[in-house]
């Protein structure tokens, strides 16, 4: 038999082990040493150790596949929580806006409203409640624009064009960063199997990390909530916004390019192999 053909019915054996908590496995005790007594008789140990080096690497990769898919979902629903306080304030200002409007033309007729005295007295008053009722602590925080353009449409009273949402915009790039991560690990893994030339993961793991895919890649396509983030690159397409000297200096190039924000380099790509390379190296010294 094959020294591959044999680890793979070691590792599959020690996989199913796993999985079941060791109350369950393919290969016999007997089993298992008769296949290690056949390398030694057929000079196999020598790749069958090396497979094995693997075959740990590829265990522990999966780890931190799964710690780097946690650090992905705590950082977007970091983001997510930025977002959803930012729509419930704004219409929660909305809502205290119209309410306040509501309160100060009170007692008013539709045709005073029409005069220009009048409406310098209800501005007056709109002035005064919303000093009274409107505390900017939140508002701020999780205003969309940075200065507020709640007093006009994207424009300020110092003429200074706003940018998006700073904290939105940190949120937003450490989800980036955990995402590129979480693709380190996985092409680590892709590499080790690579180098080993046979399937090292269990098809559980291997249904586990395309699943971690999946919802990774709805984030990088931007879907369902995270639509809201485009509009900021529209914006600044329409120069509606500041699109340079942000907060986070890549974040409209990253909204803009999902993909190519979330590539795995090549530089990152050969870090990789050039670690697993010394790892490999440094066992077989």
């Amino acid at each position: 038999m094959r020294v591959e053909d044999k680890a793979k019915l070691l590792f599959a054996d020690r996989n199913k082990k796993a999985e079941t908590q060791g109350k369950e496995r393919l290969l016999t005790p007997d089993e298992e040493e008769a296949l290690i007594k056949d390398a030694q008789d057929l000079h196999q140990i020598s790749e069958l150790n090396r497979l094995n080096k693997l075959f740990n690497m590829a265990s522990f990769i999966m780890l931190d596949i799964q710690t780097a898919y946690l650090h992905f979902r705590l950082a977007e629903g970091r983001l997510l929580t930025m977002l959803t306080g930012m729509i419930l304030v704004g219409e929660a200002s909305d809502a205290l806006s119209q309410a306040i409007y509501q309160l100060s033309t009170d007692g008013y007729t539709e045709e005073q409203l029409e005069d220009k005295k009048y409406q310098k007295e209800v501005d007056k008053k709109a002035e005064e409640y919303n000093k009274k009722y409107k505390k900017n602590g939140l508002t701020k925080i999780y205003d969309y624009f940075e200065p507020s353009l709640r007093e006009g449409y994207f424009s300020t009273k110092t003429g200074m064009l706003s940018q998006p949402n700073p904290l939105m915009q940190r949120a937003f790039m450490m989800v980036i960063a955990e995402v590129k991560r979480f693709k380190k690990q996985v092409y680590s893994s892709q590499y080790v199997e690579t180098k080993a030339r046979i399937p090292l993961l269990s098809d559980k793991d291997r249904e586990t990390i395309r699943n971690f895919t999946e919802e990774v890649n709805n984030f990088v396509n931007l879907d369902s909530y995270l639509g809201l983030i485009q509009m900021y690159a529209d914006f600044a397409d329409k120069g509606m916004l500041r699109s340079d000297n942000l907060s986070e200096p890549k974040f409209l190039t990253a909204v803009k390019n999902m993909k190519k924000a979330t590539k795995l380099g090549k530089k990152a790509r050969v870090i990789v192999e050039v670690d697993i390379e010394e790892a490999m190296n440094k066992y077989h010294d």
